[in-house]
């Protein structure tokens, strides 16, 4: 699928988590496994946050599926929350793009992967 903007385009990687997310808590309800908080998705595009927490369809985004909303009833119903993480503090950003040797440096420690021995 081609994405029009980069909020769309996180916008409906927040939804496909927000399915993948909502599965695992119904299934924890249904084994009797109770949540002491409820999960947190974290995204750093400020715009796709607004759309998923705003109940106000905008007009410059008719182009996104009906079927990516639902994401705005689970964070309505309080079943995810969705928070900004900068990106500076996006570590998962070392595996899709390319970093500085400082950069690297920081992001391969914050998910210690430890240099290899001498």
């Amino acid at each position: 699928m081609v994405s029009h903007s980069s909020i769309e385009a996180e916008y409906r990687s927040m939804a496909l988590i927000t399915a993948k997310v909502y599965w695992l808590r119904m299934l924890f309800k249904e084994l009797a496994i109770g949540l002491v908080h409820t999960p947190t998705i974290w995204c750093n595009n400020i715009g796709a946050i607004v759309l998923a927490s705003n109940p106000v369809l905008h007009a410059r985004t008719k182009h996104v599926e009906i079927d990516y909303y639902f994401i705005r009833e689970k964070v309505c119903n309080n079943d995810v929350k969705v928070q900004h993480v900068s990106t500076i503090d996006q570590i998962a950003d070392v595996f899709t793009k390319g970093q500085t040797a400082p950069t690297f440096s920081i992001t391969h420690e914050q998910i210690n992967v430890l240099s290899k021995p001498h």
